[in-house]
């Protein structure tokens, strides 16, 4: 009777130790529906993955895991959020572990099964999003060896091709992002819509050919701000020594007797400074060398405030650049050339205060309308568009 008793005990026993030996696994839930199985809901957090809903791609990811915890691609999706939340995070801390565990997640996905390209895919997201911003050389070549695996196991894969040329450009390496992108278009696959876009956007920054570690940041900058005009129009352009080369060269020629030392002197006047929001700020020389000479559009506030981060549009910048080309010129009558004509652009009004600098823009070639004749007056800048103007700038300045 008693090794009879016994036999239930030592069964639960075995049971725990199989489970504690296999990691203690959860086990897999039943399908709710026909629909709900681990690919159906891996494709579908892909999809919110690429739209920017990272919450809803976690949340399709962990419902292929529970559906098949050895589905490795949940794994892999895992360390997509794992490492978007890492990256978001504000504590350096969090940021450290966050991208540790993604590494660790992408990791155990290849293990799972290393026979699919979209394991090694993921892995080269992650390392790339762990190390957007480093030098390229500490870690493009540990990206480019997951893509290559990933492309050996299928030499046609266009997500492949287009995530590595995404890659690529994060890393300034512009030309081979272009030769990825164009292999995706010629592929006809999947991302063909994405990879137009991007291959478009990067033959605005070939041509532009940014020559400053400035400018090839700001080439990535889908919508850019008073900070990064000031910052490029000094770095790229230099536009300050081009406005003290073309100022006349001013002479004191007022005598004043020396001082007396032994003359009691009044305290000093203190002044608010010229720009107040700047302290700290990336961009704080740039902004200082461009509010010194006086940029349109560039100025500060009434209230001595600067608002770095503000983002421009397409009106905003037209007025920078036509003091530009009157800097180049030396043509002042540039700033009132087109005041009172008809307008031009069906979206502008010529009584509007960058009417005048956006047709010297488009005379000039520097801007383009659209084919329907508008101008895009509220439209955003971004960093490739703003890069390109710089660059006919400059090439305007050789033929001035």
């Amino acid at each position: 009777m008693k090794n009879t008793r016994m036999i239930p005990i030592l069964t639960g026993v075995v049971c725990i130790a199989m489970l504690l030996a296999a990691g203690c696994a959860p086990k897999a839930r039943k399908a709710g529906g026909q629909m709900d199985d681990p690919p159906t809901h891996y494709k579908q957090g892909m999809k919110y993955w690429d739209e920017g809903k990272y919450d809803q791609a976690e949340e399709e990811f962990k419902l292929a895991q529970s559906l098949d915890p050895k589905y490795a691609l949940a794994y892999s999706g895992l360390a997509l959020t794992t490492a978007q939340h890492a990256k978001t995070a504000t504590d350096v801390d969090a940021t450290r572990d966050g991208f540790k565990e993604a590494l660790k997640l992408a990791d155990k996905a290849q293990s799972l099964d290393n026979k699919v390209p979209e394991v090694f895919i993921a892995k080269a997201i992650v390392i790339t999003m762990k190390n957007e911003g480093t030098p390229a050389k500490e870690w493009l070549d540990d990206v480019e060896r997951e893509y290559n695996r990933a492309l050996k196991l299928d030499p046609e894969n266009a997500e492949a091709l287009y995530r590595r040329g995404y890659c690529y450009k994060k890393a300034y390496e512009f030309s081979k992002a272009g030769d990825d992108f164009r292999k995706v278009l010629d592929l006809k696959k999947d991302f063909t819509a994405e990879a137009n876009e991007q291959w478009e956007i990067v033959q605005k920054i070939e041509r532009a050919a940014p020559g400053t570690d400035v400018g090839k940041k700001i080439a990535l900058v889908e919508k850019i701000s008073r900070a990064d005009i000031a910052a490029l129009f000094v770095s790229e352009l230099k536009i300050d020594k081009l406005i003290d080369k073309k100022a006349p060269k001013q002479y004191d020629t007022d005598f004043q007797a020396p001082g007396d030392a032994r003359t009691m002197q009044a305290d000093s006047v203190v002044s608010m400074a010229t720009v107040t929001d700047i302290d700290g700020h990336w961009a704080k020389n740039f902004i200082m060398d461009i509010v010194e000479r006086g940029i349109r559009g560039l100025e500060p506030y009434p209230d001595h405030t600067f608002h770095p981060d503000q983002l421009i549009n397409r009106g905003e910048y037209a007025m920078m650049v036509e003091d530009a080309l009157i800097a180049i010129t030396g043509d002042k009558d540039l700033a009132t050339k087109h005041i009172g004509s008809e307008s031009r652009f069906p979206d502008v009004n010529p009584s509007h205060p960058s009417y005048n600098a956006i047709c010297n823009a488009v005379d000039k070639g520097v801007m383009d309308a659209a084919m329907n004749g508008e101008f895009g007056l509220t439209d955003p800048v971004s960093g490739p568009d703003a890069l390109l103007v710089i660059r006919k700038l400059k090439d305007f300045n050789k033929i001035e």
